[in-house]
């Protein structure tokens, strides 16, 4: 979807200018009282060549290229480490249909063709230079385009892969190169002089509002998942009901400041990627909010919370309903595209239906076996207290779904059953390819006759969104004028575009291109 600045910024609620704006968008509390200062009025309290805003791992990224390349650099991050939403990735990176472009394209077609290619081109050379920095990648599989941060785990320690000690270690590497790293500190707009240039950030911490002086800056502080007037506009009328699977900064902000100096804004805000997410999900740390994502230290209980339903959901197995008991999407799509159908349904609500059979055939799979979450994992959902609705017929399973889930929200028992029954039929005679809703996939349907049969409850989750600011293959912030503004980059999850509908490259396009916003933003620091 194109969106316009005009339309933006009247989604967004923007009324006025500044971090008093923001504020009315979702950033820090206080903002718009120090916003009422005169310009000028706030302590420059750091001076640097490269200012980031935003420590995951495209900005990470974009501060250690631009070290490298002999800039002083300033890292804002606004979580108390490093890492930001990328520690709860799964930890497999790299674009996920290889390098060869021709056929990238052919399979995410809506994808910006001259950003798209610019990922897949440099991805090579991006692990050359991560390598070269010391950062451990072990590759996924043979012939596998993904590769592992830090490198595979056993299968027993949960986590296939060391996500946040990898991010942690990058932020080390930043540190070795004389970058400064500023925590707990977020920005809060960006400073232009009179020509328009981007010359520094405003930033806030515990002690209060700042400003760094800078010869480039760079928007790195993601997507705006956590601003739930902008997914309700741009990814569903229920979308304010979805789970933001991040921490508690993606509302945005970084896109609102763009703007506000004249960015011009990428397609691709009705676009997203996540899971299907199992609710409710107070277990996390007593908080269903992005605020218990923040307090996390063990990455693997968010990885129960991100993956319980998503290795049957990759199979494609199970029969997700509505709350009208009705099938609505072919569950063949896989988990991130179910997720988008879940998104549309009434209150972004969905019950994938499960039985023993289909859990005996995850437990056994080599390619669930081999993924991230280690296959199966109702068992740890339930030892978290989360609901797991379990019966010995689906009559049965129908009244506990009503009984267990009663939220205000009407299940229809009869139609699920008659759906399921449906489905069954048409899965043991081979035609669930013609159903209504058909099932098409690599996996062929199977019919869920062995009990207990289950229900998870689940909501539209969101992991990343695909609008943004409009960018260059300089990874330059381009304005309304359809010229780059100067001094101002930004980090794909800031910026937008480069995907649409899909999520083939989510954190290595955030790593590729902030690797070239970091060298481009220092070679150009004194223009």
């Amino acid at each position: 979807m194109e969106q316009s600045r005009r339309d933006f910024l009247k989604g967004a609620g923007l009324m006025a200018v500044g971090a008093g704006a923001l504020a009315g968008a979702g950033a820090l509390a206080g903002c718009s009282t120090a916003e009422q200062k005169p310009a000028g009025a706030f302590e420059v309290k750091h001076t640097c060549d490269v200012v980031v805003a935003g420590g995951g791992i495209g900005g990470l990224a974009a501060a250690v290229s631009a070290a490298e390349a002999g800039a002083n650099v300033i890292l804002v991050e606004a979580s108390n480490k490093v890492g930001g939403t990328s520690r709860f990735a799964a930890g497999a990176f790299g674009p996920r249909f290889g390098t060869d472009w021709p056929e990238v394209l052919q399979k995410a077609p809506m994808s910006d063709p001259t950003l798209g290619q610019l990922v897949v081109d440099n991805w090579p050379g991006y692990l050359e230079w991560i390598d070269g920095l010391g950062l451990t990648t072990e590759e996924l599989a043979p012939g596998s385009p993904y590769v592992w941060m830090g490198g595979k785990r056993d299968a027993e320690q949960g986590s296939k892969s060391f996500t946040d000690e990898y991010l942690q270690q990058f932020g080390q590497v930043f540190a070795d190169k004389g970058g400064t790293t500023l925590t707990a500190t977020r920005a809060v707009k960006v400073l232009t002089d009179e020509t328009g240039k981007a010359v520094g950030l405003r930033a806030e911490d515990a002690e209060g509002v700042f400003d760094i002086e800078a010869k480039s800056v760079i928007l790195a502080t993601g997507g705006w998942q956590c601003d739930k007037e902008m997914c309700t506009k741009y990814l569903g009328r229920h979308a304010d009901l979805s789970q933001a699977q991040c921490v508690p900064y993606l509302d945005g902000s970084g896109i609102k400041m763009g703007v506000e100096v004249g960015a011009q804004l990428s397609r691709s805000f009705g676009s997203f990627y996540g899971h299907p997410q199992p609710w409710p999900m107070t277990y996390l740390n007593g908080v269903d909010t992005p605020e218990g994502y923040e307090a996390v230290e063990n990455v693997d209980d968010v990885h129960i919370l991100y993956y319980g339903t998503t290795e049957h959901s990759i199979q494609g197995m199970g029969v997700y309903v509505n709350v009208q008991g009705e099938r609505f999407v072919n569950e063949g799509l896989g988990s991130s595209l179910v997720n988008q159908e879940v998104m549309q349904q009434y209150m972004a609500r969905a019950y994938l239906i499960l039985d023993e059979g289909v859990r005996d055939i995850i437990r056994q799979t080599p390619f669930c076996n081999a993924a991230v979450i280690g296959g199966d994992r109702i068992d740890h959902m339930i030892e978290k207290g989360m609901t797991v609705v379990q019966a010995d017929s689906l009559e049965e399973l129908g009244a506990k779904i009503v009984a267990e889930t009663a939220d205000g929200v009407s299940f229809n028992a009869n139609n699920m059953v008659a759906t399921v029954n449906a489905y069954n039929e048409a899965a043991a005679a081979g035609t669930a390819d013609k159903l209504d809703v058909p099932h098409l996939g690599v996996v062929p349907a199977t019919p869920l006759v062995t009990p207990p049969f289950y229900a998870i409850p689940v909501v539209g989750g969101i992991m990343a969104t695909f609008g943004g600011l409009k960018i260059n293959t300089e990874a330059q912030v381009i304005g309304t004028d359809d010229r780059p503004i100067a001094g101002l980059f930004a980090v794909p999850g800031c910026a937008g575009g480069i995907m649409n509908g899909d999520y083939w490259c989510v954190m290595s396009g955030y790593s590729v291109i902030g690797r070239i916003a970091g060298a481009q933003a220092a070679a150009t620091k004194g223009e």
